[in-house]
């Protein structure tokens, strides 16, 4: 019997499973055994077997992104069983990844599991803030995920935590972000979970942030954790114990008989014994009230999801206004207009035009990010009429504050709140507006050419852009010779 050795990871898989696929090796007669990172990676393998058989087939992209998710669920043979899918797929028997089929069936079943587990982790998982002085990584957490998911779940927090440096530790290794690299470092052994989240000598820091959620959470909460049962349902027990807020829970639960006796009270109380009480009708928010600062503007209902306001940014003498849709998901943590991936590209633009971005002064029509979960990722969604209107506030004061000599509206919705008009885009480009003694550009926004899949029509769409900001620079200079604009 042939006997494979590998450390516990998809890369070395593949590379093994590769090598045995290019000398046709089928799976009867293997033996997989994982060894340590130090170990060495093949043991003894037979160099005679089959050595006339063909190079193996070319594995398509999506089958081989789900044999990497398969990989992650921890079982035992998962190994094995991956190089047996595998090589019933290259020899042309491609109902091993149909449901109807067996193995078919359990290599989907590993796949959701996995996508299930990571899925939990990316809403259980709590980081903990530690003292600055300290160094990093700033933020700290523990989580014992089911199944080997540490590297494929870290990329994504990499995303969202952008430069702030964290470190997720797990039972079977750690991963490592420093703002820029990520690193992930495996144990041989699991390792139990520190009594708390720091080394010896250290603290977790006990700032006003985390007092003021557990505050909130008791009060919040507990009507939740009064029905453990129902709260169980949607989070596992298991995962309670790695929460920061978890301290709270047996506090909570041992109310939670008084509370839910006294629910059942007020739902038996007969209809005849109701009461109706005449109140006054609260003041909701109004257009008409005028808020304090944006952030308490609740002017519209974009605030509860979004997790800050994002006001413009720039010089306050700036000659030249840039005006885009709404905030993204990434300029909605970072509390800053346009350092996504669409302000990545309108820096682009903005260089080739000849301008310094910290020149311009960046803004968007809204001011909070307004999306829908789709799975792990937040997708912006389209504002309604009453939202624009409602940041128009914010919006006429910037224009009337900074006061640029013209504006360029990336965008559609940006144009649409500059004018207060529907209008057409398209009919507009290379062209302008007046709108109250104010010159307005019109171009595409920066999200739109990331959207086209033609390199060449996305080069025009960058071109347009760019063309649009050459020429609000030649108006603000007074060089460009402005046709009659059209009023609106």
């Amino acid at each position: 019997m042939n006997s494979v050795v590998i450390e516990p990871s998809f890369a070395s898989w593949r590379s093994a499973a590769r090598d045995l696929l290019a000398r046709g090796v089928s799976p009867e007669g293997l033996l997989w055994r994982e060894a340590s990172a130090s170990a060495t990676v093949f043991g003894t393998l037979d160099e005679s077997a089959e050595p006339g058989a063909p190079p193996p087939v070319k594995i398509a992209r999506g089958f081989l992104e789900r044999l990497e998710t398969a990989a992650c669920c921890r079982v035992r043979d998962r190994w094995p069983f991956l190089y047996k899918v595998l090589w019933r797929w290259t020899q042309g028997d491609r109902a091993v990844v149909s449901p109807d089929d067996p193995d078919g069936r359990r290599f989907n079943r590993m796949i959701e599991d996995v996508r299930a587990e990571e899925e939990r982790m990316h809403k259980f998982l709590r980081f903990r803030h530690r003292d600055p002085s300290l160094g990093p990584p700033e933020f700290i957490s523990w989580f014992e995920p089911v199944h080997d998911l540490l590297e494929h779940a870290a990329l994504d927090f990499a995303t969202r935590m952008g430069s702030a440096t964290w470190m997720i530790a797990t039972p079977h290794g750690a991963a490592f972000w420093d703002g820029a690299l990520l690193r992930v470092d495996r144990t041989s052994e699991p390792e139990p979970k520190p009594t708390e989240l720091a080394s010896p000598g250290e603290a977790v820091s006990g700032d006003a942030i985390e007092a003021l959620w557990l505050a909130y959470y008791e009060s919040t909460f507990a009507p939740a954790v009064a029905h453990a049962a129902e709260m169980a349902s949607h989070m596992p027990v298991r995962y309670w114990k790695s929460r920061p807020d978890a301290k709270s829970d047996p506090t909570l639960i041992a109310r939670a008989d008084p509370v839910a006796r006294r629910d059942r009270r007020a739902r038996n109380v007969p209809p005849e014994m109701e009461v109706a009480i005449d109140m006054e009708p609260l003041d909701g928010p109004s257009l008409k009230t005028k808020p304090a600062s944006l952030d308490g503007c609740k002017r519209c209902a974009l605030w509860r999801n979004a997790t800050q306001p994002v006001p413009g940014a720039g010089p306050a003498d700036a000659r030249i206004m840039l005006v885009g849709e709404q905030p993204g998901d990434q300029e909605d943590l970072a509390g800053r207009p346009f350092v996504g991936p669409a302000g990545k590209l309108l820096d682009q633009a903005i260089e080739e035009a000849g301008l310094v971005r910290e020149s311009l002064y960046l803004t968007n029509a809204l001011k909070h990010f307004k999306w829908e979960s789709q799975g792990k990722e937040r997708l912006p969604q389209q504002p309604a009429q009453r939202e624009r209107e409602a940041c128009r506030y914010w919006l006429d004061e910037e224009l009337t504050r900074i006061a640029p000599k013209v504006v360029v509206a990336l965008g559609a919705t940006a144009l649409k709140s500059l004018t207060g008009h529907r209008t057409a885009l398209s009919e507009y480009l290379g062209k302008t507006i007046e709108h109250r003694g104010r010159l307005i550009v019109p171009t595409y926004h920066p999200t739109y050419a990331l959207r086209v899949m033609d390199p060449k029509m996305r080069d025009e769409v960058l071109g347009t852009i760019v063309e649009a900001l050459v020429f609000a620079n030649q108006i603000a200079e007074g060089t460009a010779s402005v046709r009659t604009p059209f009023k609106a």
